[in-house]
């Protein structure tokens, strides 16, 4: 079995650290890499780090954690390096070939202001509908062994935004715990399809939002089916509605050397506990995201890191019971 996760707008990644960025000027890179990207790889990337083992995020877990599957599209010379890459980290994956490159995007980390980093996304390939096609056979394949599937990050241009919807309505069909986090109309059609979770950011959710206030979007997604929504708010509390009980997160402290990727390792730490220890209860799982979301910020790339582990930041988590409530509406990252 798998946790199959989308790549749906797979990504080469430029990683670009500088001692401090002064606009205009010439600067000298204190360091640089090349990764495979997208929301969906960050996602992989914890999940193979964390491994089978539950207890690796809490005293103990009640099942082995399977291993991820990432599906995803690639194309072109970046397409080419870009699953090279994901071999070279070890991670499982079943792409689709496109005419279009597979796009690039650029992160660069000041080290003068870690928690501020510059992300310049493209766009992506416009997928044609035989491309698309192929895509579902994949996603097919995959589901066949899924025990839980993540839809998260863009969509491509030519990609319906109902696509993660229509998965997520398959997914359940078959008893699969499904995760969506996403933006735009992707979110709003997503959630519609009553995923397990949705995940989000307070930008996301006010963007989907319109004229009603995001505490009447969320109830409106648990009154639909939806089992938990998670709003996170860059390194604030994290606000979580379930249709039972609400909770407050709030995450460790930690010298933050870039906040890339935190929300897909919280997503990814979220999974794992949900899988590996079903029984266990939200504020469980909470705590283990929290963690490897922390872990992340820790760690100059996007993925958890070596000298902060998630288990070493598990104590630190506090998640605070709260009568059912949704989070007020804001203006900031997560």
């Amino acid at each position: 079995m798998t946790i199959a996760i989308a790549s749906a707008n797979s990504a080469v990644e430029r990683l670009l650290v500088v001692a401090a960025h002064r606009p205009g000027t010439v600067h000298r890179l204190v360091r640089s890499e090349t990764l495979a990207g997208g929301k969906g790889v960050n996602v992989a990337r914890v999940l193979a780090a964390l491994g089978p083992e539950a207890g690796t995020l809490g005293a103990g877990g009640e099942r082995a954690v399977p291993p991820p599957l990432l599906f995803g599209l690639c194309g072109g010379a970046t397409g080419r390096l870009f699953h090279d890459l994901l071999r070279a980290e070890g991670i499982r994956c079943d792409l689709t070939a496109t005419e279009g490159a597979t796009r690039v995007n650029e992160v660069l980390v000041d080290r003068s202001a870690p928690d501020g980093a510059t992300v310049y996304n493209a766009a992506g390939p416009t997928v044609t509908e035989d491309e698309l096609a192929s895509f579902d056979e994949v996603f097919t394949r995959a589901l066949a062994e899924a025990d839980a599937l993540v839809c998260t990050g863009s969509i491509p241009p030519g990609m319906p935004d109902e696509q993660y919807a229509r998965w997520i309505e398959r997914a359940r069909g078959r008893g699969v715990t499904t995760v969506l986090d996403a933006h735009g109309p992707a979110l709003a059609a997503g959630a519609a399809a009553a995923p397990d979770v949705v995940k989000v950011n307070r930008d996301e959710l006010d963007a989907v939002s319109g004229k009603r206030a995001a505490a009447a979007t969320v109830r409106a997604w648990l009154d639909g089916g939806v089992r938990c929504v998670v709003v996170t708010d860059g390194g604030g509390p994290v606000q979580v509605s379930t249709r039972e009980a609400g909770f407050e997160v709030a995450p460790p402290r930690v010298p933050v050397r870039s906040a890339v990727g935190s929300g897909d390792a919280f997503c990814a730490g979220l999974v794992h506990s949900m899988l590996g220890a079903p029984g266990a209860g939200w504020p469980r799982h909470l705590r283990a995201a929290a963690a490897c979301g922390a872990s992340n910020a820790a760690s100059e790339t996007a993925g958890l890191s070596a000298e902060l582990p998630p288990r070493a930041l598990l104590d630190q988590v506090a998640v605070r019971t709260r009568a059912p409530r949704t989070p007020r509406a804001g203006t900031a990252r997560g």
